[in-house]
């Protein structure tokens, strides 16, 4: 099993987006969990998996013990994909478990009690987008980091994240995926973020993330934007991140792409 947690420490990244679809994309060659660890509880609105305020039969509740993190696992209408979903009480949760020794290990702790290994072959973790408690959480059990950056302010915020990675995880047995997201319609801001990541020797990823219209509504939807708009330019460079992803884990398609080899021209134009 395979733990993969999407995150920066700035809000509006993509962050959400990038977890819901590489998650969906996953799900074609596997059993995908998908948590969403963001007290803001995008995604768990976007799945319509819970209000973002109730907490039972979500992750706080499993967190305080309330609840088994088996009995907080629901399927989605997606196949192949189940989800944890979020509660704005994490916030003050992530402020109480720091009185507890190991708390940054508390998610790792569930998740190997619960034998999930034997159910998922990969977890997906949405973050959240600040340094915290739960963030922390989020980094401790991760094999790979996929980071988006939309703007120079997301790369400089990325120097708070790496910090406490380095401190959590100073083995350095992890990998990252520094992604570029929606900056193809704002050249010269995408040159300004690619100069700064050159000039603090941050590796881009083989993907980038371009503008779509249609990514940008999927949400609305409730599904993924391999679902809502297949040919869309979204949906092709998040399934080329999928299989970035897979080969990062030295994993081969089975030829289930989450989108077909060719789109029809009339698919592809964007709003």
């Amino acid at each position: 099993m395979k733990v993969i947690t999407v995150i920066n420490a700035k809000g509006g990244c993509g962050k959400s987006t990038i977890a819901m679809n590489v998650a969906s994309g996953l799900a074609r060659e596997g059993r995908v969990l998908l948590i969403d660890m963001d007290p803001q509880a995008q995604v768990t609105q976007w799945l319509k998996a819970g209000d973002g305020l109730t907490a039972t039969g979500t992750l706080l509740a499993a967190l305080t013990g309330e609840q088994t993190f088996r009995e907080v696992i629901q399927p989605t209408r997606i196949a192949n994909l189940s989800f944890v979903a979020s509660a704005d009480g994490l916030e003050d949760l992530g402020r109480q478990i720091t009185e507890h020794e190991g708390y940054p290990s508390l998610l790792s702790q569930l998740l190997a009690t619960e034998s999930l290994a034997a159910d998922f072959d990969f977890i997906v973790i949405d973050s959240p987008n600040q340094i915290s408690p739960i963030m922390e959480n989020a980094i401790f059990p991760a094999d790979l980091f996929i980071v988006p950056f939309e703007s120079t302010k997301a790369v400089r915020s990325y120097a708070s994240f790496f910090k406490l990675l380095l401190r959590l995880r100073a083995t350095g047995d992890y990998d990252i995926l520094h992604v570029l997201s929606n900056l193809t319609r704002l050249p010269g801001l995408r040159a300004r973020v690619l100069s700064l990541m050159e000039q603090d020797k941050i590796v881009g990823a083989q993907t980038e993330i371009r503008s779509c219209g249609w990514l940008a509504q999927v949400d609305e939807f409730g599904g993924s934007i391999f679902h809502f708009r297949p040919f869309a330019k979204g949906a092709l460079d998040l399934a080329q991140l999928v299989e970035e992803v897979r080969g990062s884990f030295s994993l081969s398609t089975n030829g289930n792409s989450p989108i077909p080899d060719s789109a029809p021209a009339d698919s592809v134009s964007m709003p």
